[in-house]
């Protein structure tokens, strides 16, 4: 039976447009006004234009400036259709990630400036290395489904395209700082010189941001810088950036056992630390840090050929800390304390799991376009990189005499992957209606990393994969308004380090495919723009996690051969007159797994029991998905002297937006005791702009988040088992009972209540 908050999400949809008015959140339209573009310094062979066939949408730099305070990317990209955010603290800082139609941040491909930002290994994006990058972006391109070829990891939910490339002409220099609830605070300055001799331009930016976090202790201190520099000449161009972030987060991976979620006192309550005897570990942390050297050079070779070639350097080196009670000597290669006759296996002490790692390479492209043409374009791409990662773990306290040397390594382990590929795009127009294009792209991997021997000793082992990508699209303009589009596409992504690492040669899960259909029209009019998305993914041999132990006793992923994600993706934006606009999104999506086998673990018997499903819904996607975002210009005031006429001198604009997120099961049973309710959370902001302060340029961001204080949580966990002899629901509050003798341990995020923030910024 549908919910009754789904036919909210349609209502919010439908209706809200007719009695609110947003601002427009296709920033694609957004026209910047402090900010005169260059000739393209980087080209940004992963992105696409407004004509493509691929589902995309743009958020440019003067909508960041709107929306943009110590929040991280995910909740920037909050508007973006089919995208659901999630904070581990709860507010948005530290540690935060996203999915999109369903897909988790492992299968969302990211690059800044066409290079790779997905970890190597793990294949995920760990935003809170790169504090406050959103600061820094010209724009933010999301597309939807496969996209078009990039570089990195495969695309399977979307591909998100960070472009920090652009030079402004005119010089300027900026100061924010953030004050906000939970004892948040935020400092950052930028400036950029403008073009100098009208060829040279730098810029700079520092950022602090400072929160306690709504789940307790949940602290975040981190800090980034941005440096580049730019050369522009009449045949060439170069440009130089380097990234730096740092991040000291208190732990809150572990999610607020079940049994508190419904206690006002209780459901912040964080786990990380408690083993620690009296009190907390002070230093339960994740501490790392990060930076990237971008180097960037173009040429035109011809008037109709240009090169482009890129060069990347990143550096991470970081840990996490914990205090670990009651831990086996032997656990740690060290055999037990002995006194006497008196034998104490176990101890408490102090651990720190590192990775530290290089991760380089280059990518380049070569463009074909003739100027007297504009029917045709020809791009040749590709990239090249290697990863070298070493990761250890290291004692630095024990209660008892660990029999170790100091610095102490209980265990190490280093991996090596080679990541190339090469692509080929070709546009052609063939009419002033129809447009299509190709797309194909040759990926190989080679990854080495110590696992387990088929006889499960540990080796040193090598995996070689090989992908072929071809992906084809066409659009027809109707009229200037209206245009159709279709497009298919195949990707492939190989298992990431534990699915590899925790298994051996002949349990090792295969590679997933995934073939992507998008149809669609779009409408674009002088004030209102809509469309509408069809997408069909079908996979092969998708990932999922089943309960299944397998030869070397790790739970694992393991491939189901038919799975897929079907849906509607609806889009509009109007604007009515000078003073009211509105836009909105509606997504409505199936999301199955044809035939599932969840494995549970029988604590009475210590065997697993197998339970088969078929047509199941697959974990955090939900089926409905709705925001809009409605705001109305309440003051503006314009100069007194003719020439100051048409320059406002302040406004204020007022914003208030909705988003309702359906039902999510955390795993892939459809079991409604293991699920995330739905939800629907509204925010407020006001903008304040355009004020003169001594000559310089004053703006306010005012936001009341979750003004309805809506009790919801975005992300959890489950895991379930059997067991008869034992009920550990007095012992363990992760631990619920389903029924008869099952269990399940889940853990679930909750997210802040109603809470505030406000930024000022000078502009000079």
């Amino acid at each position: 039976m549908t919910n009754v908050m789904d036919f909210r999400a349609l209502a919010l949809f439908f209706f809200l447009p007719y009695c609110l008015y947003a601002q427009q959140t296709d920033s694609s339209r957004v026209a910047s006004t402090q900010e005169t573009r260059l000739q393209e310094v980087v080209v940004q062979a992963t992105r696409v234009g407004q004509k493509s066939p691929v589902p995309h949408n743009n958020l440019l730099s003067a909508k960041i400036n709107q929306i943009l305070q110590a929040q991280d990317v995910p909740q920037l990209l909050s508007a973006i259709p089919s995208v659901v955010e999630s904070s581990d603290a709860g507010t948005g800082i530290g540690y935060t990630g996203l999915r999109i139609r369903g897909s988790d941040p492992t299968r969302v491909n990211v690059t800044i400036n066409g290079v790779p930002l997905n970890d190597a290994e793990s294949q995920g994006v760990y935003w809170v290395n790169l504090p406050d990058l959103a600061a820094s972006a010209a724009e933010i391109q999301v597309q939807r489904g496969v996209g078009t070829s990039s570089n990195g990891a495969g695309a399977f939910g979307a591909t998100v395209n960070i472009d920090l490339s652009k030079v402004s002409p005119d010089p300027a220099a900026s100061i924010t700082s953030t004050a906000g609830a939970f004892n948040t605070r935020k400092f950052s300055a930028q400036m950029n010189s403008g073009l100098l001799n009208g060829k040279w331009a730098f810029s700079g930016r520092v950022s602090r941001i400072n929160s306690d976090g709504y789940i307790d202790r949940a602290s975040a201190a981190l800090g980034s810088m941005h440096l580049s520099a730019a050369f522009i000449g009449e045949k060439q161009t170069a440009q130089v950036h380097l990234l730096s972030g740092h991040e000291k987060t208190y732990q809150a991976w572990n999610g607020t056992p079940a049994q508190f979620m419904d206690d006002e006192a209780l459901r912040t309550f964080n786990t990380a630390g408690m083993e620690r005897p009296l009190q907390p570990y002070d230093q339960e942390v994740d501490d790392y840090s990060q930076r990237h050297l971008l180097l960037h050079y173009k040429r035109m070779l011809t008037p109709y050929v240009m090169l482009q070639l890129n060069g990347h350097y990143t550096r991470g080196a970081g840990y996490y800390e914990q205090y670990k009670a009651g831990e086996d000597y032997t656990d740690y290669g060290l055999s037990p304390w002995v006194i006497g006759d008196t034998t104490i296996p176990t101890t408490d002490l102090i651990r720190r799991r590192w990775l530290d790692n290089d991760f380089y390479g280059g990518t380049f492209v070569l463009r074909w376009q003739p100027e007297n043409d504009g029917q045709t374009s020809i791009l040749l791409g590709g990239a090249i990189s290697r990863y070298d990662g070493d990761h250890f773990g290291e004692i630095i306290w024990s209660e008892n005499p660990l029999g170790a040397p100091k610095g102490f390594r209980y265990y190490e382990n280093k991996a090596k992957k080679h990541d190339a590929n090469i692509y080929l795009k070709a546009e052609k127009k063939f009419s002033e209606h129809f447009n299509a294009f190709v797309d194909v792209q040759g990926r190989a991997v080679a990854y080495q990393f110590t696992g387990f021997n088929n006889d499960l000793t540990p080796a040193d082992q090598l995996v070689k994969d090989f992908f072929f990508n071809p992906k084809m699209g066409a659009t027809y303009a109707w009229s200037k308004a209206w245009m159709t589009y279709a497009y298919v596409g195949i990707a492939h992504r190989e298992p990431n380090r534990d699915d590899y690492t925790q298994s051996s040669p002949s349990s090792r899960p295969q590679a997933e495919r995934l073939l992507d259909t998008e149809w669609g029209v779009r409408f674009e009019g002088r004030h209102t723009t809509a469309s509408a998305n069809f997408f069909l993914m079908n996979y092969r041999d998708q990932l999922v996690l089943d309960g299944s132990i397998n030869d070397v006793g790790a739970y694992i992923r393991t491939n189901v051969p038919v799975s897929h994600r079907a849906g509607l993706e609806l889009e509009a934006s109007s604007t009515l007159g000078a003073l009211f606009s509105v836009a909105g999104n509606l997504t409505i999506s199936q999301n199955k797994i044809q035939q599932f086998t969840e494995y549970r673990d029988n604590w009475d018997t210590n065997q697993q029991e197998i339970v088969l499903y078929r047509n199941r819904n697959l974990a955090f996607s939900p089926s409905v998905t709705s925001r809009v975002e409605a705001s109305c210009l309440l003051w503006q005031n314009f100069g007194r002297s003719p020439k100051e006429h048409k320059k406002p001198n302040g406004q204020v604009t007022a914003t208030i937006s909705g988003k309702y997120v359906g039902k999510q099961f955390l795993d892939n049973t459809s079991n409604d005791l293991a699920s995330l309710p739905a939800y629907f959370v509204s925010d407020i902001r006001v903008n304040v702009g355009g004020i003169r302060v001594l000559g310089n340029q004053m703006s306010l961001i005012i936001t009341l988040n979750n003004w309805l204080n809506a009790r919801y949580s975005s992300n959890g966990w489950v895991y379930r088992y059997v067991s008869a002899g034992y009920d550990a629901r007095p012992d363990d509050p992760y631990t619920q009972l389903e029924g008869g003798a099952v269990y399940h341990q889940a853990g679930f995020f909750p997210q802040a209540g109603r809470h505030w923030m406000a930024s000022i910024r000078m502009d000079f």
